[in-house]
């Protein structure tokens, strides 16, 4: 029995020696390429391994990257288009801003009033497509001494008369209408005659206005200054505002007289803000 014992026990360490050794030589074997043929073996397995599952897990990582980054990337442009965006609309407002400085800098600089006259300055608030070039609204009525016939001006000229008049706003008539309803007495300072005469009308072919002369006169220099009178009577307009400058003369037409055509000085397609003259 006892040597039953015995051999069943030099079996088992036999057995544990076998699988000892085997183990070595397959390690020995892996890791220096022995067996012909067994490197070839090991790579067809690892780049099986790597395209199959490693490479598309990896690839799935890296696209996951490039959305995310991406992503952000789509985010951060579209803060910046926003930002160009306001930029742009921040800068058109601030040129409008500066113009409108400019324009009331020069209405506010006016020198050439008697100083029996005072200017009301006010804003236009209403222009009709329909009415361009005949009306405007501007924001001073009754409350603010408004009266009708008053002489309004910009900083380069006359532009029209106060010719309704409500308690917080008042029409405008515009002198470039073709048919004003009204005739302006002027005075033009041609070399150094003073000539008088009427402005009834616009040309809107030449646009020009046209100035009925009443003075004798066989020649008007060019571009001499065509100036209010202050004929028109009290409260009406004053003497010295400048209308524009002399472009044409004819005198061949019997029936009306001699014509002037004198070239606006005021900008009418321009009119943000005006001045009503007030007698003092």
């Amino acid at each position: 029995m006892f040597n039953d014992k015995n051999k069943k026990a030099n079996k088992r360490m036999f057995i544990v020696t076998i699988v000892l050794v085997g183990a070595s030589v397959i390690s020995l074997l892996t890791s220096t390429n022995i067996v012909p043929g067994f490197g070839v073996v090991k790579d067809a397995v690892s780049n099986i391994e790597y395209y199959i599952f490693k490479a598309p897990i990896d690839g799935l990582g890296n696209l996951a990257s490039e959305y995310a980054a991406l992503k952000d990337v789509y985010n951060e442009n579209k803060k910046l288009k926003k930002s160009l965006d306001n930029y742009t609309r921040e800068l058109a407002y601030n040129k409008q801003l500066e113009k409108e400085l400019d324009d009331l800098k020069s209405i506010t600089n006016i020198k050439n009033l008697p100083t029996e006259y005072t200017l009301s300055y006010t804003t236009v608030i209403k222009r009709d497509s329909e009415a361009w070039d005949s009306t405007v609204m501007i924001n001073s009525g009754s409350q603010s001494g408004i009266k009708k016939g008053m002489a309004v001006m910009s900083a380069n000229g006359m532009v029209g008369v106060i010719t309704r008049v409500g308690a917080v706003s008042s029409e405008v008539r515009l002198l470039c209408t073709e048919n004003t309803g009204f005739q302006l007495p002027v005075m033009i300072q041609s070399g150094k005659d003073t000539l008088y005469g009427l402005l009834n009308g616009y040309d809107t072919g030449t646009h020009c206005f046209k100035i009925q002369l009443l003075s004798t006169a066989s020649k008007v220099e060019t571009n001499a200054e065509v100036l209010t009178s202050g004929l028109g009577g009290s409260d009406k307009t004053p003497k010295g505002i400048l209308v524009g400058n002399v472009k044409g003369f004819t005198n061949d037409n019997a029936s009306t007289g001699k014509i002037i055509a004198v070239k606006p000085s005021a900008d009418f397609d321009n009119l943000n803000y005006l001045a009503v003259v007030k007698r003092k």
